[in-house]
């Protein structure tokens, strides 16, 4: 079940890492006299410790020790990188799916094929699956993932006798009479520096940033689809239709409290935020599709995958972990009281919805577990990520802090981005097609 550019991509990946790390026997995990393995799980994301817990209560002959570590970009990747590079690997780490390229080229993480993956491959959607497997091998397993949905303030929508938007010329039409009508009110909210954001969007409209077909690295972030995305929203930021603000932070916050701000372009894990956020407002919210361009299609935004570190000392026993985590209802029931997140695996969405619906009074009676795999079953399974996200996020989000809210603000964003993209690929020394 390989994406069709999957063989050129190891060695692309590989060509350009200018220092490969190299694999060492790590010393975290260890074996007792009594037969317990015990191995080693970093990981920041919500409900892994309470994976871990349920794992170790179920499990006799592995048992494993949870390490809560900084999120990837605030610092839990670099963690990972010194690990391996220093002979000290845990066992299995947690990796977002556009860093799996990183993680591949630099030889962070092994190959999992050995291990019997590849019979797990039909369980995921295919997008996800590509995420995951480079130049014919395997390399991490698919947990969690994020496609983009709807969230809005039911309870205003009734109110002002306004509907989700079906399509995006709806959601402009939508967001125009509602400034007419409340014009201290607007439709939505864009997170302003949010690039996984604007990936997604990206990657619902058709565009493909990472193209590693033709055997060398194609970079386009200014095409149709992606420039048409940013024509909109542009549009949409200038005319004051929607707010452009950073999600989740003071003033966002007290938009939504007093209605001024009535959607976000979400996923199913931003359920937690919500009700972190707005615990009076359980109950107020609805869920829709994403606003569509022709078709019914989503982008991802967001999730994580298991992956195992070159150098780990366990990896037989950190696949049945990785293996028991992606795949067993026991690990989404564990995970549902604290965490929104849905399993990548379809065969626990009915798990996923029966554990969610009962343990987070936001998710009750809103649909979200059926709007949320629909939306993961159209997502485009072409998307290919770089091989350097972690800073190529931080770039975009600097790009476009510099110019949102500008007529032409995101647009120049992606076009400045491709522009420093390519050329720091070069400087690294990957093959790099005009």
């Amino acid at each position: 079940m390989f994406h069709r550019r999957s063989r050129t991509v190891r060695a692309l990946l590989a060509a350009g890492a200018a220092v490969a790390l190299l694999a060492s026997c790590g010393t975290p995990g260890s074996g007792t006299d009594d037969g317990v393995t015990t191995i080693t799980f970093w990981s920041w994301t919500s409900g892994s410790a309470e994976i871990v817990d349920r794992f170790n209560a179920t499990h006799e002959d592995v048992q494993v020790t949870f390490e809560l570590i900084p999120s990837g970009t605030g610092g839990g990747y670099s963690k990972m990188y010194n690990a391996v590079r220093a002979g000290k690997a845990p066992d299995v780490v947690n990796v977002e799916y556009p860093q799996v390229p990183a993680f591949v080229a630099h030889n962070v993480v092994q190959p999992l094929t050995s291990h019997g993956v590849e019979e797990l491959g039909g369980q995921f959607p295919e997008w996800a699956w590509n995420q995951v497997a480079l130049g014919g091998e395997v390399y991490a397993v698919p947990v969690n993932m994020a496609p983009q949905v709807f969230l809005y303030r039911a309870d205003l929508f009734d109110e002002y006798g306004i509907e989700p938007p079906a399509t995006w010329a709806e959601f402009r039409d939508t967001a125009e009479r509602l400034r007419d009508e409340h014009p201290d009110t607007v439709l939505a909210t864009l997170g302003d520096t949010d690039a996984g954001l604007i990936a997604g969007l990206a990657w619902q409209a058709g565009a493909d940033w990472f193209d590693t077909s033709t055997g060398a690295w194609e970079v386009n972030s200014t095409d149709d689809a992606s420039l048409e995305v940013a024509r909109y929203w542009d549009g949409l930021i200038v005319d004051g239709l929607v707010n452009a603000e950073p999600v989740f932070a003071e003033k966002h916050i007290a938009d939504v409290q007093q209605g001024r701000s009535l959607a976000l372009v979400a996923a199913p894990w931003m359920m937690g935020n919500l009700s972190r956020f707005f615990p009076e407002l359980a109950g107020a919210w609805g869920v829709a599709p994403l606003p569509a361009w022709g078709g019914a299609v989503a982008g991802n935004y967001g999730g994580s995958t298991f992956a195992v570190p070159e150098g780990a000392d366990h990896p037989d026993e950190a696949m049945e972990f990785i293996r028991w985590a992606a795949t067993s209802p026991e690990a989404v029931a564990a995970a549902a009281p604290v965490s929104a997140a849905m399993p990548a695996s379809g065969e626990l969405f009915d798990d996923w919805r029966t554990e969610l619906e009962a343990a987070n009074p936001y998710v009750q009676g809103m649909g979200l577990p059926q709007v949320a795999r629909d939306a993961a079953e159209s997502v485009p399974p072409d998307w290919e990520w770089g091989p350097d996200m972690t800073e190529g996020f931080a770039s975009l989000m600097d790009e476009m802090s510099a110019s949102i809210g500008q007529p032409d603000g995101l647009q120049s964003a992606l076009r400045r981005w491709q522009e420093s993209t390519v050329d720091q690929l070069r400087l690294r020394g990957f093959d790099v097609r005009d």
